[in-house]
């Protein structure tokens, strides 16, 4: 097949097939190596032979160019890295590389084939839930019913970040049986809702119980409260079933203030560009060492410094309000509440935004990507 008949089977809808199956393999496989392989193999290749529908969609867009600063400085406080290495430093690049594409392919699709992407999103919120059953079903099979905190199936098997990945879908599904104006099998959707919310329960990931509740607030108003109080107490009694445990999930939640504040200590003469990108994010705190900063925001203020930090603010407040328009010209809540519960759970957890394939992408890229081709141009046919 030449390229330009390749062009144009991705053109015609083929290049949604194949993110479809990328989408579907974070609950379908069994390892992240192999969905990383999947996007690497299928998606990345197909969004470079689009690439000039992809230049002539953004050109103007003045989120997609503060992106792109963003990502490029951060790229570039690989030089001033005191632990530079070559190969290392590649790697990041390859990973920034990865997650543009999927950022602009993702709001590209939104756009471009926005039925297919109505059919797309209630599948992939059912393929969620079935697989949160099955992961809640095999995890108690094997470990302590309620006590322990249960690790998903698949490439998402860590609590946090798999409850956050599942969370997104959590506040899709909620949306599409409370929140727009045509709603279709609400039985079915609270049943999926549930399904869902059990797993993040079952986590005991306060990161993600966080997010979905910025979210709800914003889908549902003050109705929200209800699911939150609730979600809270059972949260809350979960933990509590074992008091050991529940002293030292206190105890280490508590270490977020000292693991901060040592890495605002570790920022001495480096405050206007940062350490690098390749800095060791490790922390030592409290006699402990930890693996990485507890928190999104600051992992770019070490990194690139204030600089860094001012253009991931810019690229978060331009996406707010864009978000804030769309709701005050068509009623879309979707893109504000999504993108707020991006913004909380880095709030609380993960480092690095510019990563290979991961669940961060699902959680706090998407829905900027979603607002940056949805501003100017909203989907024809998506239901509202």
């Amino acid at each position: 097949m030449g390229i330009r008949k390749l062009r144009g089977y991705l053109l015609d809808r083929g290049i949604v097939h194949l993110y479809s199956i990328f989408i579907a393999g974070y609950f379908l496989l069994p390892m992240a190596s192999g969905h990383r392989r999947l996007y690497y193999l299928l998606v990345f290749p197909a969004v470079l032979l689009l690439a000039r529908e992809l230049l002539a969609f953004y050109r103007g867009n003045q989120l997609s160019g503060l992106i792109l600063l963003y990502v490029g400085y951060m790229m570039a406080s690989l030089a001033w890295s005191s632990n530079f290495e070559a190969q290392a430093a590649i790697w990041a690049v390859g990973y920034s590389l990865a997650l543009l594409s999927f950022i602009f392919i993702s709001g590209y699709l939104w756009i471009q084939y926005p039925r297919q992407i109505e059919r797309l999103l209630p599948r992939a919120v059912w393929l969620a839930a079935a697989a949160a059953v099955a992961s809640i079903a095999v995890w108690y099979l094997n470990n302590p019913f309620p006590s322990s905190r249960l690790e998903p199936l698949g490439v998402m098997h860590h609590q946090n970040k798999g409850a956050c990945a599942y969370g997104i879908f959590l506040v899709l599904c909620v949306y599409h049986t409370f929140a727009r104006k045509q709603q279709t099998h609400k039985g079915l959707g609270i049943a999926v809702a549930l399904a869902l919310l059990a797993l993040i329960l079952f986590t005991q990931s306060r990161t993600a119980l966080a997010g979905v509740s910025a979210a709800l607030l914003v889908l549902l108003g003050y109705q929200a409260l209800w699911v939150i109080v609730a979600g809270l107490g059972i949260s809350f009694a979960l933990v509590s079933v074992n008091p050991q445990d529940w002293w030292y999930r206190v105890e280490t939640f508590s270490f977020r203030p000292g693991i901060w504040k040592q890495l605002l200590t570790e920022m001495d003469g480096h405050w206007l560009f940062g350490r690098g990108y390749l800095v060791n994010p490790r922390i030592d705190a409290y006699g402990y060492t930890f693996d990485h900063a507890h928190n999104g925001y600051l992992a770019s203020l070490r990194d690139g410094g204030l600089v860094g930090l001012l253009l991931l603010l810019s690229v978060l407040a331009i996406s707010v309000l864009w978000a804030i328009r769309l709701y005050r010209a068509s009623g879309q809540r979707l893109y504000l509440a999504l993108l707020l519960y991006g913004m909380t759970v880095i709030l609380m957890d993960f480092d690095r935004l510019l990563v290979h394939p991961k669940e961060l992408w699902l959680f706090f890229w998407l829905p900027i990507a979603l607002i940056m081709a949805s501003y100017s141009r909203p989907p024809r046919g998506f239901a509202q």
